[in-house]
């Protein structure tokens, strides 16, 4: 006998064995009546599957005629069962079909490709408390926005020219769109992490990923519940220093992502400063007082089609102020406009600077300017605190600031 035949043989029966036990288990656990076969008819799917398409070599019409019976059969087993459940999904029904057609693939191609396939589908299968979660955490308008984002990246951007449309050669709407998807879709990650996770389960998520969303929101929110829980001013600044260490981080990925050669002067002085940063934070968690801070910090939806438009203005402006200042002014005046630019936000400065950097911008120039952008923007934040926290807390954020930023800084300075 051919092995391969008893081996595929066999292998349909595990696979089918696992989809099938998988669905036996759920409705244990949902204290449901089970409403289709089991681990062992889930066997015998995946065996007629297979038993079908190998026939199919003898006989061409064979796993047609099997496909279509097995669907009917799906179909009536539905039919019968809606009757007597009041709530009836169809998952299980598609479970087995999908099961006959790995059984099949075991003829046509490879094993790992069913056995691929049958991980996947125990993935899905086994989500969907974790699906009926977010189902309540994510509101409409997160879903609408993620579908704002899909539409921005593969539908508006591919159609817009990869070139300057107006006569000074300064507004590319192709790099400016560019540069809206991949900040809006890195805050858009960090905002749904918080949706699921809930930024009241404290300080880390509220930080970590509050970070993605907006450093200075933290920042502002955590400073303002100082008044509140003075006693856990260390809980507040390992917050706001948790967050602030996602601005080196996700100035890293804007580089690489647009200009992967200026990123390599970077890289170290990322992960020395991060790595400062966090024995730092570390520190401050290790002589803080254990108590979690809910942290009810409002983010506003990075994809919203307004907000989209107001960055990409931002963007452009900031893009063609740094293309006349380096024309007319020089130097000093690409590290001007990065001054002014990083107090408000980092991101659109970097982005501009890193673009340029590839079409006409000396990379020294490039280099000194992003570092005067994101130590502009750590003393605006540093600001903020003070203003809205008190002197112990902007103590120990500045303390946070000047090992990790400091040490960012000076190893830009030693490698450009």
């Amino acid at each position: 006998m051919d092995p391969l035949f008893i081996q595929n043989s066999v292998l349909s029966l595990v696979l089918g064995f696992l989809i099938g036990l998988q669905r036996e288990m759920h409705t244990i656990y949902a204290n449901k009546t089970q409403d289709f076969g089991g681990a062992r008819t889930f066997s015998m799917i995946a065996l007629f599957g297979y038993l079908s398409a190998w026939i199919s070599a003898y006989s061409p019409y064979f796993f047609l005629i099997a496909s279509v019976v097995m669907g009917l059969l799906l179909i009536a087993a539905y039919i019968v069962n809606s009757v007597s459940i009041a709530e009836k999904g169809a998952t299980t029904e598609f479970a087995a079909l999908v099961t006959f057609v790995l059984g099949g693939m075991l003829n046509f191609s490879l094993p790992i490709f069913s056995v691929f396939i049958t991980i996947i589908v125990l993935f899905v299968l086994n989500i969907k408390d974790t699906v009926k979660e977010y189902q309540r955490t994510i509101t409409k308008k997160d879903l609408s926005a993620a579908i704002l984002f899909m539409i921005m990246t593969f539908v508006i951007l591919p159609i817009l020219p990869d070139r300057a449309i107006d006569p000074m050669g300064l507004i590319n709407l192709y790099r400016i769109w560019i540069m809206v998807v991949l900040v809006a879709g890195i805050s858009f990650f960090g905002y749904i992490a918080i949706r699921i996770l809930g930024s009241a389960h404290g300080i880390g998520a509220a930080g970590l990923f509050g970070g993605l969303v907006s450093s200075t929101a933290v920042a502002m929110s955590m400073a303002r519940r100082v008044h509140e829980n003075g006693f856990l001013t260390k809980n507040l600044a390992l917050g706001i220093a948790l967050a602030s260490s996602m601005m080196l981080i996700r100035a890293g990925i804007e580089m690489w992502v647009i200009n992967p050669s200026l990123t390599y002067t970077f890289m170290i002085p990322i992960v020395v400063g991060t790595l400062f940063g966090y024995s730092y934070i570390a520190m401050l968690y290790f002589t803080s007082k254990r108590e979690d801070i809910p942290q009810n910090i409002e983010f506003k939806n990075p994809f919203d089609l307004k907000e989209a438009l107001v960055m990409g203005l931002v963007f452009g402006a900031t893009l063609a102020l740094i293309s006349l200042s380096n024309r007319y002014i020089g130097d000093m005046g690409v590290y001007t406009v990065a001054l002014v630019s990083g107090i408000a936000d980092v991101d659109a400065i970097i982005l501009s600077l890193s673009s340029l950097a590839k079409s006409g911008l000396n990379p020294t120039t490039a280099h000194y300017a992003i570092l005067i952008a994101i130590v502009s923007n750590t003393f605006a934040k540093a600001a903020l605190v003070l203003f809205f926290g008190k002197m112990e807390l902007f103590r120990l954020v500045a303390m946070y600031y000047l090992i990790s930023v400091g040490a960012f800084a000076v190893t830009v300075l030693m490698m450009v």
